[in-house]
């Protein structure tokens, strides 16, 4: 790994197979997330709308996959 400043920016750089690709996720999901106009209201209203729904779509299958 090598990192360098350049213009008011940190350039890493990583040799191929050598990186963690969920740091990677993670960062890029921060540069996404910095960008976003979403209060942490809307984050919150629409992690609970997505947990709601995953729940009705599995709910039968989770609680019947043991009465088989």
């Amino acid at each position: 790994m090598k990192s360098t400043f350049k213009d008011n920016k940190i350039v890493v750089e990583f040799d191929v197979g050598e990186y963690d690709k969920d740091v990677m996720d993670f960062l890029t999901m921060k540069e996404i997330s910095r960008k976003s106009k979403a209060s942490e209201d809307d984050i919150q209203n629409l992690a609970r709308e997505i947990s709601s729904n995953w729940w009705k779509k599995n709910k039968d299958r989770l609680l019947n996959e043991n009465r088989s």
